[in-house]
């Protein structure tokens, strides 16, 4: 790893001691100043503390927590995980039994409302507060028969440090500072549970970029952040408005997309392009095919491997559209089976396939990103470990069924029969099976503009850039000639996403047709996205 030199602004928010809020562009370096952080603070803590780091995703995480114990680095003893995995292992997991009554391991932990579920709610919620789950008694009752909601977690571990004593007591004893990234992505439970956890005592840090929210669909609300920041008696604002990765023309466009009065840095030439095509995907996916390989053999943009190609697309059915066209080598990456069951223990066997076949290298981080601290406790980490492991043995397919129902059980999952099918179909598809290996070099990578959040390439074509693709448009009333755009906040931030994920090189398209809800092609209209005044002489 090279030695990391950081800028004023880097520096400023690594040494700043107390509660703050850092508001980060892309490739700004923000994972580096957290991790310097949280490496700066843990020699200083007593070894049965830490600090609780709070990523969107487990990969987040799981790359967060790499990087802090790097050369054996102590952590402590510091959480590296999503909200959901940390209310639920150090607040709802020891602590409910003592407002609720009854064995909370014994509670089967649900991804989605079942209709049943949602008749005995008062209302639906996206992600419930403190005040839903006081008022509405379905929860408890959802409870006492069984059930625990994922997305009921913010607001539950809020009630419980509420009305637990001995659970603010271990909080203010286990942990001195919250981290809590992608804070724009944050709903109102989250964040008032940030606030808790910052007036009992912990030093809390919110880290988020507003013009990365893509989220409010599932409750998000980057106006948290932006309050955050005018609370300026109790958090102190750092920017870090530098951006490392992507050529200054890239910068510039993706900059004007959100900010129309910004200003522009001088480079010395555009890397952002936008290609209108002929033909559909289909025909679309050949042509660029080309292009990807020409660029190979030359070198251009700086691409030694395919994997340094990123094809990004605003919807699935585009993606199979743009993937039957493609003549190289790729990696499509859609929802698999598993995805769409949306269970708990979907989750888990995402997790041990990705162990399986290398895109989680050791048995340790399925163990932290799976499995509840007491079950671990009570199973024994050695015996847990053991059971992981044997998933990398020349299995049949059966032997892995069983393995993961071993598993499965081992943390209270009985009901297994949709996901061991799931399972079953997935290792029967070799495209779906490569979702959960490691990185291939030669295959360019093909996903939708959500899978992309996080993630850097040397170069990146961007499709869907025609009228009603991208951004959504709705037709209301019948007025088909005044279409509104329901959600142009959030596609906008998307579409800044997507550019910002090319380091070298963007290539924006539009098709000459585009397919219709119908599965019917007909000529095409440039999107709103290519009409937009500020953008003008920013391309090529």
């Amino acid at each position: 790893m090279s030695k990391f030199n950081p800028t004023f602004q880097q520096k400023a928010a690594i040494n700043y001691p107390d509660s703050m809020v850092i508001t980060a562009c892309p490739g700004s370096g923000k994972t580096t100043v957290i991790q310097e952080k949280i490496t700066a603070i843990t020699p200083e803590l007593p070894g049965h503390m830490g600090v609780a780091a709070i990523t969107f995703t487990n990969k987040a995480s799981l790359e967060l927590k790499r990087r802090c114990v790097h050369n054996a680095h102590d952590i402590k003893q510091s959480f590296f995980g999503t909200i959901d995995s940390f209310c639920y292992k150090e607040l709802i997991l020891p602590f409910l039994s003592r407002v609720w009554e009854g064995k909370v391991k014994d509670r089967e932990v649900i991804k989605e409302l079942s209709s049943y579920h949602k008749s005995v709610l008062l209302d639906q919620y996206s992600s419930p507060t403190l005040e839903n789950v006081v008022k509405d008694k379905g929860f408890k009752f959802m409870y006492d028969e069984g059930y625990l909601w994922i997305s009921s977690f913010a607001g539950l571990a809020l009630y419980i440090l509420n009305e637990s004593h001995a659970s603010r007591r271990y909080i203010k004893s286990r942990y001195s500072h919250i981290f809590i990234d992608e804070y724009q992505d944050s709903s109102l439970a989250q964040h008032q549970l940030f606030l808790k956890l910052f007036k009992l005592g912990m030093v809390a840090i919110a880290v988020g970029d507003k013009a990365q929210s893509i989220y409010e669909f599932r409750g998000g609300n980057s106006e948290l952040l932006e309050e955050l920041i005018a609370n300026k008696n109790c958090f102190k604002h750092f920017e870090i408005d530098i951006n490392h990765r992507c050529h200054p023309s890239i910068n510039n466009y993706a900059t004007k997309l959100l900010h129309p009065e910004s200003k522009i840095f001088e480079c010395d030439e555009i890397r952002i392009f936008r290609r209108n095509l002929n033909g559909n995907l289909i025909s679309i996916g050949e042509t660029v095919s080309d292009w990807i390989l020409d660029w190979l053999k030359k070198g251009e943009w700086g691409v030694e491997y395919s994997s340094d190609f990123a094809l990004l697309v605003r919807k699935e059915s585009s993606l199979k559209l743009l993937t039957s066209g493609l003549t190289v080598g790729y990696r499509s990456y859609t929802n698999t089976l598993l995805d769409n069951i949306g269970t708990q223990c979907s989750d888990l066997y995402k997790d041990l396939l990705a162990f399986r076949y290398g895109a989680i290298e050791t048995a340790q981080e399925v163990i932290d990103s799976v499995f509840p601290l007491k079950i671990i406790k009570d199973m024994g980490v050695a015996n847990i470990r053991k059971s992981v492991h044997q998933l990398r043995e020349n299995l049949s397919l059966d032997e892995i069924v069983s393995i993961f129902n071993r598993i499965s059980s081992a943390v209270g999952i009985i009901d297994t029969e949709e996901e061991d099918q799931a399972v079953a179909d997935i290792i029967d598809n070799p495209e779906s099976i490569r979702q959960f290996m490691r990185v291939d070099k030669s295959e360019v990578q093909v996903m939708t503009l959500h899978k992309s959040k996080g993630l850097e390439f040397k170069v990146v074509f961007h499709f869907d850039l025609e009228e009603w693709s991208f951004p959504f448009q709705r037709v209301i009333n019948g007025d088909w000639d005044n279409p509104v755009f329901p959600s142009l906040s959030q596609d906008m931030n998307l579409h800044y996403v997507g550019i910002t994920r090319a380091e070298n090189c963007c290539v924006l398209v539009r098709a000459q047709y585009r397919q219709n809800r119908h599965g019917e092609f007909g000529l095409s209209s440039p999107s709103y996205l290519f009409k937009l005044e500020q953008l003008e002489g920013l391309y090529k």
